[in-house]
């Protein structure tokens, strides 16, 4: 079976059993960069990390870790092959009981996204990609679109509470470009709708 293939398996299994018996049910914590912890979190990415590499053979960087950690696994592997992992992207949302969060996994080597995969347990939405084998959705290709939008008609998707500066937040929120601004907890799922 394909790395892609087992990937698609793999997410969907930990969603299903490691991650939606927690849906409505969890309890969470802090972290210590103020980020939102939870049980499920921790059992998701305690899954992937036992399971990743027997895809393909790579350490695994998992959002959960230490930062420190985080580092060291990126400045040692990203060349040669790692696995990046966020087991539940949207932990506030997931707490909270808002229906907007996924398993987000990627196979980087070269420094560069290789394979993909992010599912979203709630809608049943597979979003994966290969290098040069194109993107899809469940097993519909997503089609290549190149329409240019006028910066100040377009959508934004920024976390503005995220930005380390200040200034930069409050001239996002101000003075931007673009048309209107969106954050919906959830990166990769709106990385996903974007595409």
């Amino acid at each position: 079976m394909k790395p892609m293939n087992l990937l698609h398996d793999l997410i969907r299994e930990v969603a299903t059993n490691e991650i939606m018996p927690y849906f409505l049910r969890v309890q969470s914590a802090r972290k210590e960069d103020g980020s939102v912890l939870s049980q499920a979190d921790l059992a998701a990415q305690a899954k992937l990390v036992f399971r990743l590499p027997q895809i393909i053979a790579a350490p695994v960087l998992g959002e959960e870790m230490a930062a420190g950690e985080q580092r060291a696994l990126w400045a040692q592997h990203a060349h040669s092959g790692l696995w990046v992992i966020d087991p539940i992207d949207g932990t506030n949302n997931f707490v909270n009981g808002l229906p907007h969060f996924a398993v987000s996994v990627a196979y980087v080597a070269q420094g560069r996204a290789q394979l993909g995969a992010i599912f979203n347990p709630i809608s049943g939405e597979l979003f994966s990609a290969e290098r040069g084998g194109g993107a899809f959705v469940n097993d519909a290709r997503l089609p290549l679109r190149c329409v240019p939008k006028k910066l100040h008609e377009a959508l934004a998707g920024v976390d503005v509470k995220r930005l380390r500066s200040a200034r930069l937040a409050n001239s996002i929120n101000h003075f931007a470009p673009f048309g209107t601004l969106r954050c919906l907890g959830s990166s990769t799922l709106d990385w996903c709708y974007l595409a």
